[in-house]
């Protein structure tokens, strides 16, 4: 039968279930474990499920011969209560090839073979204990910061759409008042309008690039084969007002195919390609260049894409070749060029979620090279259970 221990003890010592009859061997480990660590004797294996259902132990050790069965016990646990598994498991019996294959696969994290070598089985108890609390913190931070991203996504999803309303409010009755009113303003009444709208147009493109941001994950499709010189040269037809105006010169290369999310990448595309436009110099055309690179992979690593966006504008210090890619960085003044400071933001997102990455080079005055990095092809994703 179990030893009855208090709740104090629990919470100070880590907490060891103790299974694998009435043995000489099983009273000295009883005797060795009790020194450091809080341990419930079960003489029987018949009452493990029961006392780790209720008490939780950081580890649970039996033994691995017929008198005990602690073969069938730990493949129990595994299939039953410790789907999450909360304690480490660790066997121990006979030197048997057959055995400890058999210990391993009923999913035992360790399997001490007899005669034991004490100070070995003190060094591998403290180890397991120390390994499965190191992994439930790591699953339990992940947990939070799982819903604490999930939270953060919903929060800027809905205070987005709850400045949309009153944007439009604002958006149409300034207009109204141009229309209508525009005639009995003053001059300064008329500056003071025209700052209204400005700021109201820069505030919906704030909110809509913060709402693309926020579906980059929650509205993600399934990635599947993607001509990426298709895809620029979609993005390339769609800004052709926007190239013929800057009378941009544009050449792309065959850049490859990457299993990846189609929308995205277009997304992607379109935000460097736009920029590159964007940020041009006054008097020169843009000339902008889409190309690979030899990608640097070693053998036995997954293959990846890269592809450079080059420009001839106007670049920027290499200092900020980091920053650039935060939330709202902005290197210029909307006086000078318009935007969010938001583009560059959901590049990296987008490259990050594929496994990639991105980077950029530059130099003020010198144009600016980006460099985007994906994988070919994407790990394949284990299937949950339950899920």
């Amino acid at each position: 039968m179990p030893t009855d221990i208090s709740s104090s003890e629990q919470a100070n010592r880590s907490l060891i279930l103790l299974a694998g009859g009435n043995t000489p061997q099983l009273r000295q480990m009883h005797a060795l474990l009790a020194a450091e660590h809080t341990v419930i004797l079960a003489e029987s294996c018949a009452y493990v499920m029961e006392l780790a259902a209720a008490h939780f132990p950081d580890l649970i050790l039996l033994s691995a011969r017929n008198d005990c069965d602690g073969l069938y016990v730990c493949e129990k646990l595994q299939k039953n209560l410790f789907k999450k598994r909360p304690a480490a498991v660790m066997l121990f019996g006979p030197e048997d090839d057959e055995l400890i294959d058999l210990s391993f696969a009923a999913g035992a994290d360790e399997y001490i073979t007899e005669p034991i070598h004490w100070k070995l089985f003190h060094y591998r108890i403290s180890f397991l204990i120390q390994k499965r609390r190191a992994e439930l913190e790591l699953h339990e931070f992940a947990g939070r910061l799982e819903r604490t991203n999930r939270e953060l996504q919903d929060f800027t999803y809905v205070v987005s759409h709850d400045l949309q309303e009153p944007l439009h409010l604002i958006r149409a009755f300034a207009e109204r008042i141009t229309r209508k009113s525009n005639s009995v303003l003053d001059e300064q009444g008329a500056v003071y309008l025209q700052r209204i709208e400005k700021a109201a147009v820069r505030m919906q493109g704030l909110i809509d690039g913060i709402l693309q941001y926020s579906r980059l994950t929650t509205q993600a499709r399934e990635f599947i084969p993607v001509d990426l010189t298709g895809v620029v040269r979609d993005v390339i037809s769609d800004l052709e007002v926007r190239i013929d105006g800057k009378k941009a010169k544009i050449s792309i290369a065959e850049l490859g195919t990457v299993e990846a999310d189609p929308l995205q990448m277009r997304q992607l595309f379109q935000n460097l390609v736009s920029n590159a436009l964007k940020y041009s110099a006054c008097d020169v055309p843009p000339c902008i260049e889409v190309y690979p690179l030899p990608p640097p992979v070693p053998a036995g690593r997954r293959a990846s894409c890269r592809v450079v966006v080059k420009d001839n504008g106007i670049g920027f210090d290499s200092c900020f070749q980091e920053q650039i890619f935060g939330m709202f960085q902005r290197l210029h003044g909307r006086d000078e060029y318009n935007g969010t400071g938001i583009g560059l933001a959901i590049c990296k997102k987008i490259v990050e979620r594929h496994g990639g990455s991105i980077s950029a080079r530059s130099s003020a005055g010198q144009g600016a090279e980006f460099i985007v990095v994906l994988p070919v092809r994407q790990k394949k994703k284990k299937s949950k259970a339950g899920a």
